[in-house]
């Protein structure tokens, strides 16, 4: 065996049961699981190819494969989690697999249906698997027989029909390809339960298949937006380079996504279902799902509502990327009804707000506690989420004048205040998804990023906003249930005689908060002491275990367990400059990760 063939096997072995099994901790720039599974997390820039990624700023993804036609069940049992790997989450074989594709006839597919629903979600953009893990092609494929035309009833080529319904429709479309992961192949990377990993020859793969099929991706369906890789696992940096270039030949307007791995790629994909808490340089975007999982599974109806979906979009926008929200049509070729008339009611608010959406850049202020800030030239537009009861909605940090203010087009009254902007709206909050006030400016954006605690709001203080002494912020991201991945943004890894967190920011009006901590305690730091400096305020308290597990039943890896613990109240007598210093008090529980301090009115 040879050393590139051993490095292959065992790290694909190891990375792979990642993705099972471990709660994956790093420093905020890279770690090895989050590069195995989803690239290196750096930010990219290619804005000129990427342009049109920046004006679209809202994409319907799409998981349909030979998966859904089982909707997650084999051999009468459900397989809970992301449907699309119900072929190794079930370890099926490559010949009973097969057979399903014998049976997939998608007689209700109608490319046209779901460009339109597209269209009214107020999407621009589809990303669509053209083949998953499984490593069934849903193309036409000369390469393999193994595909939708070649192996199944249906005999025809949706990505052909997909591809003609999106150029009449004005939309952009683009292809996923597993580039790493195909299970169908004894070359590839994945299924251990009928080949020998380490008799696989994955160049064989690459040249055999990987590479004539994306050549027949990006040769025979028209202008594509974008290949979409994953799951990059042990490819070294000379294959991923060659995917790229391959792309960029082919198509050079054509997008790459950093999935490719190695630190190519003209943008970067983020975690599943990750979502910045601060804004992010470069060009992103962030797949998440309508439901819990992605291909389409029989029991799977918790939709996400048409307001958490809008509240999710405006933040991904807000922070400086795209949203991708993934569909999962069913093995008839059929999205189903209640996803898409929640994303209906999505776009309907999408297009009455596209200017404040689509093309626009991220907020100019540091975190709004009352909700978030997208813009464009000279306007900038504020998506509330908290309503204010007492009819006054405070900006802090805009510099520049505003010479009209509109609230769903109803010119409302501004005041200046100091470093304040008063915003006068009405008592009771207008009947829409997100209520959205524009500002337009005299003049070019001038805005300071300063951390504010507002009255009448719930305020976090972000981890990514504070001055840190012997900790530093790591990312702790997780699988909540198989595929259901979370992300928190933590401060952890204290060390030296005094760590602390310092958060310096700025109060407008004398208050009272209830402080809560967001944390995560393993058993071994139970009860731990903490404390609060604030002014003249001086609390020490303890955290307690929050059910932290380094095993469990299910996958095996590791399970967080956040909870909120309330410290008591802090008052501000006075407006003006504060400071917040927390961290522990000992040498214990320097193992308790902290994800955010919230200051909730009191009064």
């Amino acid at each position: 065996m040879n050393n590139n063939l051993l490095f292959r096997t065992t790290a694909g072995l190891l990375i792979f049961s990642c993705i099972f099994s471990c709660a994956a901790e790093r420093v905020i720039s890279v770690d090895g699981t989050s590069t195995a599974m989803w690239g290196t997390g750096k930010s990219m820039t290619n804005t000129v190819r990427g342009a049109w990624l920046k004006d679209s700023r809202f994409a319907m993804f799409i998981h349909w494969g030979l998966y859904s036609e089982l909707g997650n069940k084999w051999n009468n049992t459900s397989q809970y989690g992301i449907a699309e790997w119900i072929m190794k989450r079930a370890r099926i074989p490559v010949a009973e697999y097969e057979k399903v594709a014998s049976r997939f006839n998608p007689v209700g597919f109608d490319a046209k249906e779901w460009v339109q629903l597209a269209k009214d979600t107020g999407m621009r953009h589809v990303m669509i698997t053209a083949k998953h893990h499984e490593g069934f092609a849903m193309f036409k494929s000369a390469t393999s027989p193994y595909n939708i035309v070649d192996a199944t009833p249906f005999k025809r080529d949706p990505m052909k029909e997909l591809a003609e319904a999106c150029s009449t429709g004005g939309l952009r479309l683009g292809f996923y390809y597993s580039q790493s992961q195909d299970w169908h192949e004894r070359d590839a990377i994945g299924n251990d339960w009928d080949f020998k990993e380490s008799e696989a020859d994955f160049q064989r793969y690459l040249k055999g298949k990987a590479i004539p099929q994306l050549e027949e991706l990006l040769k025979n369906y028209g202008p594509i937006a974008g290949v979409w890789f994953d799951t990059p696992g042990p490819i070294t940096p000379e294959e991923s380079k060659m995917l790229v270039d391959l792309v960029h030949k082919l198509q050079p307007q054509c997008l790459a996504n950093s999935r490719i791995g190695n630190g190519l790629g003209d943008y970067d994909t983020l975690g599943d279902q990750e979502i910045p808490r601060l804004p992010r340089p470069g060009l992103w975007e962030t797949p998440d799902t309508a439901n819990d999982t992605w291909g389409y599974a029989w029991y799977d109806r918790n939709w996400k509502s048409p307001s958490e979906i809008a509240e999710r979009l405006v933040r991904v926008v807000s922070r400086g990327g795209t949203y991708m929200l993934n569909v999962g049509p069913d093995g008839q070729g059929h999205i189903p009804e209640q996803s898409a008339r929640i994303l209906r009611e999505v776009g309907t608010w999408v297009h009455a707000h596209k200017d404040a959406i689509h093309g626009t850049d991220s907020t100019p202020f540091g975190p709004i506690p009352w909700g978030e800030c997208t813009a464009r030239g000279n306007t900038l537009f504020m998506h509330v989420f908290q309503w204010p009861s007492n009819g006054k909605l405070i900006l802090p940090g805009l510099q520049s004048k505003v010479k009209r203010a509109t609230l769903e087009g109803e010119i409302i009254k501004v005041v200046h205040e100091e470093k304040l902007l008063i915003l006068h709206v009405p008592k009771l909050r207008p009947d829409t998804l997100i209520p959205v006030i524009t500002l337009e400016l005299s003049g070019p954006i001038d805005a300071r990023r300063d951390l504010y605690v507002l009255n009448g709001c719930h305020n976090t203080l972000e981890m990514g906003m504070a001055n840190l002494k012997g900790c530093e912020i790591k990312a702790v991201n997780w699988m909540e249930k198989f595929g259901d991945w979370k992300h928190m943004e933590c401060v952890g890894d204290w060390k030296g005689s005094e760590p602390s967190v310092t958060w310096n920011f700025n109060t407008v009006a004398p208050g009272s908060f209830y402080l809560d901590v967001e944390y995560t305690c393993p058993a071994d730091d139970d009860y731990s002491e903490w404390g609060i400096n604030c002014g003249d305020t001086r609390v020490t308290f303890p955290l307690i275990d929050t059910g932290e597990r380094a095993t469990r039943k299910a996958f095996g890896g590791a399970l967080p367990r956040f909870r909120t613990t309330r410290v008591g109240v802090i008052d501000f007598p006075k407006p003006g400059a504060q400071q917040l210093v927390f961290g522990p008090t000992t040498a214990e529980g320097r193992n308790i990760r902290v994800s955010a301090l919230r200051l909730i009115p009191a009064t």
